[in-house]
């Protein structure tokens, strides 16, 4: 390296390492007294010097020179910790990624020490924030995000890929793989909610839509029949949730089958368009501010009795999907997919999609589905009407009707 690339590596390495100790130093939550601009500008150039001997004398001279940081950054906090008796090792933990990014600006590594930088600024800025976002959430949600951690990364790659039983209709993988699919959707869903909170029904009905359009539909016609909030409001969650349904579907089948998605493309929309137009209005309509939804309560949607749910749903109807294949006709997966709608679209749809990759017609496949969704939101109609009363059954019932009626027709075209 020419003595000008030195120069600049030790320049730019000073110079990112001011920029997170400007943050410390001016950060209300920062390392006032213990270390500043000028302090984390030394350490950025004191990774570029531990580069530069490192090319001289070897990976131990490296070795050396980040112990020698290392101490120096233990003695300044204990010192510190007995005058102010904070315990909070963050300005400790930044100083050693400076130094690490001088490292990178003395190997030239411009994009990754930059980028590193930005990453240690936004973090140390972000502390209010991100205590914020944890605030909303449970030692409960925790466990959970560990349990889908366990589904993903740990059993998946343990279940075998190999289809079983008669029919070979059962292959433990490929329902792992639907369950761990599901499941991030609905955690998706959750998470939202957990950070947005009730910001409007309409926006809490679109995210507990990811979760269960279903549960939606049950809380919030229980509330409507209190009439403690807006009417127009409560229809509009509703209707905004099973909206999104169709969507769910739609995006399930691209992701394993675009020749099923582009079958059902065009009822899942107008159905999905219908619904949430129809929320829209009635949002609309609501003559007062949307309220805050805390009798809404949507549990977690991933523990490992939910997981494990699913994966015997959807393995029965994969199994009776091929069964019906071998022993009456490829036309009577119709009769599944509505009898599974009662409940669930995921589980047919996502045996559908499989399903069409295996040689089944892709017209049986979209009747199943249309059969499934159909079903499906005639159940949630049914269900606004009779938990949610007269009025809030008018609101909701006479659209789900509608769109019911659209897939129903393609249902019966397919």
């Amino acid at each position: 390296m020419t003595s000008t690339q030195a120069l600049l590596a030790f320049l730019v390495a000073g110079a990112l390492g001011f920029v997170v100790g400007l943050e410390r130093q001016f950060s209300p939550h920062g390392s006032e007294g213990y270390a500043g601009a000028r302090t984390f500008a030394l350490y950025g150039m004191w990774g570029a010097a531990a580069g530069l001997i490192g090319d001289r004398y070897g990976g131990l001279a490296v070795a050396a020179a980040l112990l020698a940081a290392a101490a120096l950054i233990i003695a300044s906090y204990l010192s510190f910790m007995k005058v102010s008796g904070d315990l909070g090792t963050t300005s400790e933990a930044a100083a050693l990624m400076v130094f690490a990014i001088g490292l990178l600006a003395w190997e030239a590594m411009w994009v990754a020490a930059i980028g590193a930088t930005v990453a240690v600024t936004a973090l140390l800025r972000a502390k209010d924030a991100l205590h914020a976002v944890a605030h909303r959430f449970s030692d409960e949600d925790v466990k959970t995000f560990l349990q889908f951690a366990v589904v993903t990364a740990v059993v998946l790659p343990l279940v075998p890929d190999q289809a079983i039983g008669r029919f070979e209709g059962f292959n433990p993988r490929e329902v792992w793989l639907m369950v761990v699919f599901v499941s991030a959707i609905g955690l998706a869903g959750y998470v939202a909610l957990r950070l947005f909170g009730s910001r409007g029904l309409v926006l809490t009905g679109l995210l507990g839509g990811l979760v269960s359009s279903t549960a939606v539909t049950m809380s919030f016609s229980r509330i409507a029949r209190t009439d403690r909030q807006p009417a127009g409001a409560l229809a509009a969650g509703v209707l905004a949730a099973c909206g999104l349904m169709f969507a769910r579907v739609l995006i399930e089948a691209v992701v394993l089958a675009p020749a099923l998605a582009a079958s059902l493309a065009p009822w899942l929309l107008t159905a999905f368009v219908v619904v949430e137009a129809a929320a829209l209005i009635w949002w609309r309509r609501s003559s007062r501010s949307s309220p805050q939804t805390g009798e809404l309560v949507i549990r977690n949607p991933l523990t490992l009795t939910v997981a494990l749910a699913f994966g015997a749903v959807y393995a029965v109807v994969a199994f009776a999907s091929r069964a019906a294949i071998e022993l009456v006709d490829e036309s009577s997966l119709s009769i599944v997919g509505a009898v599974s709608g009662l409940n669930d679209v995921d589980a047919i749809t996502l045996s559908m999609g499989n399903l069409v990759h295996t040689g089944l017609p892709v017209g049986h496949a979209t009747a199943a589905v249309l059969a499934a969704v159909t079903v499906n939101t005639l159940v949630k109609a049914m269900l606004a009407i009779t938990i949610g009363g007269r009025m809030h059954g008018r609101r909701v019932g006479p659209v789900l009707g509608v769109a019911a009626a659209v897939t129903a027709v393609a249902w019966l075209v397919s």
